[in-house]
């Protein structure tokens, strides 16, 4: 699994997305030697092979996949975050670093990466993207309705089993890609607000067997479906 596709949330607001399948990558040193000193450190730091693989495939291929669009050499891109946008803290949205004050992409380019499983999903656009990407539940997943907003909890305890497993991860795989999109992240909790409050469109994005993503562009009403429901 190796591929690209273009989204659009609008005519002028478009993504384009990467799929790697991490099984197919194989990784030597003049591969990892891409990885600046912080992105080795912590693959180094993880305990599992499995993990430690995922990790630097998810990476190297960003920096690929950016100096492609950038015509720039993989080695020589760094990257920073931007304060957060609620609470103002450095735990920001990842950009490519040597911004002037204030500007959160590179010419325009903005990204977002996500990996679960043996799938790494990356996205590029011109202007605010976030990406999100969950395997599918073996097991009952009840319990991370604790993490979602009242009124999203609501709607899928509403729901049938195993109905309520595939809407509780099409909230998850929503509300990730969000607020990547927005800036937050998780840091400061899942549950301030639903899905429908957080300021950007959302849309289930095609995935991989297996596999739930979705794909947020910002300020964007009626042109992306949203919700935990179906589309």
């Amino acid at each position: 699994m190796t591929s690209a596709s273009r989204h659009a949330g609008t005519a002028d607001r478009t993504a384009e997305v990467w799929w790697f399948d991490t099984r197919a990558v194989t990784l030597g040193p003049a591969d990892l030697v891409d990885l600046d000193p912080q992105e080795a450190a912590r693959a180094a730091a993880f305990v599992f092979p499995a993990d430690r693989h995922r990790y630097q495939v998810a990476h190297v291929m960003l920096r690929r996949v950016l100096a492609g669009c950038l015509g720039a050499e993989p080695g020589r891109l760094a990257f920073g975050r931007r304060r957060c946008p609620a609470c103002g803290g450095p735990s920001g949205k990842p950009v490519l670093d040597g911004l002037p004050p204030g500007e959160s992409t590179r010419g325009g380019l903005s990204f977002s990466l996500a990996h679960s499983g043996d799938a790494v999903a990356i996205t590029v656009a011109r202007g605010p993207v976030g990406i999100d990407v969950e395997r599918a539940a073996t097991g009952c997943v009840c319990s991370l309705a604790s993490a979602m907003h009242p009124e999203d909890a609501a709607l899928a305890g509403a729901l049938p089993e195993p109905e309520r497993h595939a809407a509780i991860i099409r909230w998850w795989v929503r509300m990730e890609a969000a607020l990547k999109c927005a800036g937050t992240g998780i840091a400061h909790g899942m549950d301030a607000f639903p899905v429908l409050g957080t300021g950007c469109s959302v849309a289930a994005l095609p995935a991989p067997g297996g596999y739930q993503a979705a794909l947020a562009f910002p300020g964007l009403p009626g042109s992306l479906a949203a919700g935990i429901g179906g589309g």
